[in-house]
């Protein structure tokens, strides 16, 4: 075709009168312009190449409808590469991609998060003492609310106690109980109950302060490439773990196996007698001296749930700021360790489950 080209532009150069006339040069260029069209779809084909389902290779001008969706290299009529045409994706495919894209913004997220909590930690805390502090100083004050909430229901078991021989009274007697002391004796024994629930949370929060300083501590030390963990750490490290004197129940059956067996507990560990024995709560008779154990149990039913928790608690002769030695003991401290275990043991002997040697 090029050759044609040339020859016919030469022969017009070989002409020069010819190349002057008007009708001459427009024939030479219709000439070039059919040339040109014809030439066009050869220059413009292209081949593709795919590989069907049986791993068979294919070359053809034309994708038949049934194979458009494979992947597929574009050849020039020379053999050489084009372009390179994807597969198309399956749906599988497509969630897939989808569910890593949202993985990576979720990392990508979490990495973000914990720069800015790195960022709080450094602002906040120079030095590790520092954060032991502020943990110590945090405790202290739950410790505080508790040890005052503990002293009310004292007070409310006191109250409660001269309302209950009022209405003994009054029934020996052989006289009603008035309406108004009844409420008052509910409404009292609602708020003793109420005030141990709110004794357990404080308790679970002081286990969740810990925890939490416990891994700000962790990490304080790596970001200033500090050493291994100090005492102090490992002393916060060791108090984390489940309340030993809080166990869960998940339904009311169990709950009430649990009771059964919480308030045999009690009878058989605590030295003092006891002095209330309600639905949800058990308490003994307050301490006189440093070896004796007063007690408390409790059952919190959970609001939104059928099940609750079983908490038991010492009882301390004094309630007022750092006058709670007395309760804390090592004989103290046992009897609430073995509360879960003790429990649980009982429950496992029950069931006929095999319960495990202590070690």
């Amino acid at each position: 075709m090029h050759e044609l080209l040339r020859q016919r532009f030469c022969s017009a150069d070989a002409a020069p009168s010819a190349s002057r006339h008007p009708l001459r040069i427009a024939a030479l260029l219709g000439a070039l312009l059919i040339v040109l069209s014809s030439a066009t779809p050869t220059l413009a084909q292209v081949f593709h190449r795919w590989v069907d389902d049986q791993g068979n290779v294919h070359y053809s001008d034309v994708i038949p409808p049934t194979e458009v969706d494979k992947g597929r290299t574009i050849l020039s009529p020379d053999g050489v590469r084009v372009n390179t045409v994807a597969p198309q994706r399956t749906p599988e495919q497509i969630q897939r991609d989808r569910e890593l894209e949202r993985l990576r913004a979720q990392q990508e997220r979490l990495r973000e998060q914990q720069r800015a909590d790195d960022r709080v930690l450094l602002n906040s805390f120079q030095t590790v003492d520092d954060l032991i502090m502020t943990r110590d100083g945090n405790l202290s004050d739950i410790d505080t609310l508790i040890q005052f909430k503990k002293g009310n229901v004292r007070r409310q078991q006191d109250g409660l106690m001269g309302l209950r021989k009022e209405a003994a009274d009054l029934e020996r007697g052989g006289k009603p109980v008035p309406e108004q002391l009844r409420r008052r004796i509910a409404s009292t024994e609602r708020a003793i109950e109420d005030a141990l629930a709110a004794i357990v949370e404080r308790e679970q929060q002081k286990r969740e302060i810990r925890a939490k300083f416990d891994r700000d501590l962790k990490r304080l030390r790596q970001l200033k490439q500090l050493p291994a963990e100090g005492p102090a750490e490992v002393a916060v490290a060791k108090a984390t773990p489940v309340l030993e004197n809080l166990i869960e129940c998940a339904d009311r059956t169990s709950c009430e196996e649990l009771w059964v067996q919480a308030i045999d507990y009690v009878k058989r560990h605590a030295t003092m007698p006891i002095e209330s024995l309600g639905d949800d709560v058990l308490i003994t008779q307050a301490p006189n001296t440093n070896q004796d154990i007063g007690l408390t149990v409790s059952r919190i039913w959970d609001e939104d749930g059928p099940g609750g928790r079983i908490f038991l608690d010492v009882q301390c002769r004094s309630y007022s700021p750092g006058q709670d030695k007395d309760c804390k003991t090592e004989a103290h401290t046992a009897v609430l360790r073995g509360f879960r275990s003790a429990l649980q043991g009982d429950r496992r002997r029950a069931t006929g489950m095999a319960v495990p040697r202590a070690s």
